[in-house]
């Protein structure tokens, strides 16, 4: 069949074009005028009637029923608070907080029917006068000023099931949608609930989500207590969150923050004076931005995530599924103390630059670090060494890679917070490998219960929890080897030589003490005090390798000890939380909490309490009483005369105190670890890998690193109002026999002859003498004797041995004289 010819088909189209204007010509003008009006209406509702039946049937995307409208459960973060009440951050995906209507101000929901929807509580969820503003001057005139046509309803549907692109139409296939999702919505929920579920469900830029985190972010309030100023600001957002950001932008902020104000009178919410006042004030932000790496306590934070996923790995969800951490909106309550909490952080952050300076001064003069070897192993190890190394680059090709500058975002040890820079990749994989941290753990010494915990600087940067790891610990051990010695019955004035000794039952271990010092001898509280190396071995041993190590493991330590000299000077490795449970033993009498505790409960989203956690209050006894005491009075030496003096010199720190310090070999490792009669508190020092240290005993000992966070965290806990709880106190006294005990000097020129140290203490006899005595007995007799003025130690305990022996004697004779009359009397009895 032939195809008609091009030249036909224009004439045809020709003439059709003639018809149609001489249609136009003979027509009346009310025809004409209804043909114009009904032909696009007839197109536009034929339009709408296909695309409304889409939109029913789902096929731009499913339509939720009533049961699922009436179910939306909002993804909620989790929240952890701390003891005293402040939030200490979040875990989430989505950064939202929902809270009830009544938690949210007046003034914000005012705010928002006032800006955003007029009309609200005159509709179903579709605005038809708004509508038709929107075809009129907004399509047919351009004019945009007007706003858009959309309700509230509308947009929490945008919101709860969010738009699909699509090539055609797209826009107008959304709108439709959302206005049957808002229709429905306005037939489950009351008005009141739409504007509380609206509130808690749309962003305030910034991954804010929902008016309580908005509120908290850049007014640090909850949303209950936004004032009108506020609430204007943030409703303000809701037009573009990122260029009327307050932060970011407050000139912008501000005149929409005004926009919204006469908005909200002329909708008669306030009056037109209100709106002028208020606008005339100046935009006022208490910024505060928190996630799950930034906020206090972030590596605790994390530390905790663990435990609250175990806590409820049994407790099912109401509808069946396990508990979301990051989606529930679960209520974590702990034992952090949010004030002693910031004391810390400050304290760190003052004094971890000062330190990072010091190993930069230590090895400026040196051509080569010693760590370098170390360095490139880390190196290799990496993660983004391993990537390229995985894309097929050899050695070479990798370094050249790493040796290319990039932007890059560090963490910058001068400020204390992050900077953006232009960086090798190599040389900031050194930089953190140089990087020095430090951890900070304060808790109470009778439960275990943790105050404070600063896993180290940074968290977005520096993950590595120094709380949590585990390090060589130094002299911080020797007062569990003066302890152990004590309780083998070596008594504190018993003068040990600070000579070096070889043992050779030990590989031919050979100590040596700082500076090459070996003169004199010391009693204990001078040994511990001056943190004698040889002193400390000596004692070591002759208390009994084994026991001792056995007594560092009852102590606290939990991986075994092997029981050789050089634990004396701290090889053992431990971590902070270990630590602080071995001090808590000085600090409570011998007897040490079975742990640390800083979980208290875990509610759900409605306060429902899910899991409760006591408060600890086992003990387990440790030390004897007497030998506590003891170990705590030469504690008190160290910070009142020794290597801790400058606690009381530098940092003022006053009323009772007792602590001690450690350095490990080539200053690797800093630690200082001390006590109050309220808090133990324990700090280290030192970078991520053991091989970076410092050159100099000068710079790099804990009394030049972890003893200054460790006094300037203090010093802030004694100066603050409001943490009395935390201060003061005194420990046990020492009853007069037992100071007796303690009353020689700390340093002797030379050993003396042990048969002239009358002068100094009791010898073994009369001790083993006193040994046969209750405790109650001899203290008793010291309270009825007490010690004369020229009366030495020796004297004063053979006295009291004496005394006790006669009454011992006398209660002999009265026995006997008691069964000789009864024989005489009675005579013999059965």
């Amino acid at each position: 069949m032939a195809r008609p010819r091009p030249q036909k088909k224009a004439g045809q189209l020709l003439q059709l074009a003639q018809r149609s204007r001489q249609y136009v010509k003979q027509a009346s003008w009310t025809k004409l005028a209804l043909l114009a009006v009904t032909i696009p209406v007839l197109i536009v509702a034929v339009l709408f009637v296909f695309l409304f039946t889409g939109v029913m049937l789902g096929a731009y995307g499913p339509l939720p029923d009533a049961e699922e409208l009436a179910n939306i459960e909002n993804a909620d973060a989790s929240s952890i608070y701390a003891a005293d009440g402040p939030l200490l951050g979040k875990y989430f995906q989505i950064n939202r907080v929902s809270v009830p209507a009544e938690a949210i101000s007046p003034y914000v929901t005012e705010a928002l029917v006032a800006t955003e929807d007029a009309r609200f509580f005159e509709h179903q969820g579709i605005d038809a006068r708004a509508l038709v503003r929107v075809a009129i001057r907004t399509v047919l005139m351009g004019d945009r000023s007007g706003g858009g046509g959309s309700t509230i309803s509308q947009q929490l549907a945008k919101q709860l099931y969010p738009r699909q692109r699509y090539d055609r139409l797209g826009v107008l296939k959304m709108k439709l949608r959302e206005m049957v999702i808002a229709s429905r919505l306005e037939g489950v929920y009351t008005k009141p609930e739409l504007l509380n579920l609206y509130l808690n469900t749309v962003p305030f830029g910034e991954n804010a989500y929902g008016i309580e985190v908005a509120a908290g972010r850049f007014f640090a309030k909850p949303a209950a207590k936004l004032n009108l100023q506020e609430s204007a600001v943030l409703i303000g957002l809701l037009k573009a969150n990122t260029t009327y950001s307050p932060r970011s932008h407050p000139d912008k902020s501000t005149g929409r923050r005004n926009v919204v104000l006469f908005l909200m009178a002329k909708n008669g919410s306030i009056t037109e004076t209100v709106a002028d006042s208020v606008a005339q004030l100046p935009l006022v932000l208490n910024y505060r931005r928190d996630n799950d790496r930034v906020g206090s306590a972030a590596h605790f934070r994390q530390r905790l995530r663990g435990d609250v996923q175990r806590a409820l790995a049994d407790i099912p969800h109401p509808d069946g599924r396990p508990y979301d951490i990051d989606r529930d909106g679960l209520r974590i309550y702990t034992t952090i103390d949010s004030r002693l909490q910031q004391l810390a952080e400050e304290a760190v952050r003052e004094q971890l630059p000062r330190i990072q300076q010091s190993l930069a001064v230590d090895w400026k003069s040196s051509k080569e670090a010693p760590w370098n070897e170390a360095f490139w192993g880390v190196l290799k190890r990496s993660a983004h060494y391993r990537s390229l190394g995985a894309q097929g680059l050899d050695s070479e090709a990798i370094l050249d890679e790493l040796r290319k500058p990039r932007p890059m975002t560090i963490y910058d040890w001068r400020t204390g917070g992050p900077v953006d820079t232009l960086m090798r990749p190599l040389d900031s994989l050194r930089h953190y490998f140089t990087l020095m941290n430090a951890g900070l753990l304060a808790t109470e010494p009778a439960t275990g219960t943790v105050r404070a915990w600063v896993g180290g600087v940074d968290y977005r940067y520096v993950q590595y929890d120094h709380v949590s790891s585990r390090r060589q610990v130094g002299s911080t051990i020797k007062p569990v080897v003066y302890a152990t010695a004590i309780q083998s019955g070596v008594l504190p004035c018993e003068y040990t030589a600070a000579a070096q000794v070889t043992y050779t039952d030990y590989d031919d271990y050979r100590p040596g003490n700082p500076g090459s010092k070996y003169e004199g001898a010391y009693s204990m509280r001078g040994g511990l005090s001056k943190s004698v190396n040889t002193v400390a071995v000596n004692l070591a041993v002759r208390g009994g390798l084994p026991t001792l190590a056995e007594k560092i493991n009852s102590m606290g330590v939990e991986q075994p000890v092997q029981p050789v000299p050089s634990i004396a000077l701290g090889t053992v490795e431990a971590n902070l939380v270990e630590m602080n449970t071995i001090y808590s033993a000085f600090a409570n009498q011998g007897r040490r909490p079975t742990g640390i505790h800083y979980l208290t409960r875990i509610e759900d989203a409605s306060g429902k309490v899910l899991v409760q956690f006591e408060p600890p209050t086992a003990t387990r006894q440790v030390l004897d009483e007497q030998t506590a005491k003891i170990a705590t009075y030469l504690l008190a030496g160290v910070v009142n005369g020794g290597t801790g003096a400058r606690l009381r010199s530098t940092y003022g720190i006053r009323g009772a105190l007792a602590g001690k310090t450690g350095t490990t070999q080539d200053q690797s490792d800093g630690w200082f670890l001390g006590f109050t009669p309220k808090l133990v508190v324990g700090t280290w020092v030192g970078a991520e890998y053991p091989a970076v240290h410092f050159r100099t005993l000068s710079r790099g000992s804990a009394t030049a690193t972890a003893l200054p966070i460790w006094g300037t965290f203090m010093k802030k806990v004694q100066r603050t109002k409001g943490l009395e709880a935390y201060q003061g106190g005194s420990f046990l006294a020492l009853d007069e026999m037992t100071l007796a005990l303690l009353d020689c000097p700390d340093y002797l020129d030379e050993l003396p002859v042990y048969a002239n140290t009358d002068e100094f203490a009791p010898d073994r006899a009369i001790t083993a003498r006193l040994r046969q005595f209750d405790r109650e007995q001899i203290v008793d007799m010291v309270q009825d004797k007490r010690r004369r003025s020229n009366e030495s130690a020796r004297d004063y305990a053979d006295r009291i041995a004496r005394e006790l022996e006669k009454e011992d004697h006398r209660q002999e004779r009265r026995q006997e004289r008691k069964e000789s009359w009864v024989k005489r009397l009675f005579g013999k009895r059965e």
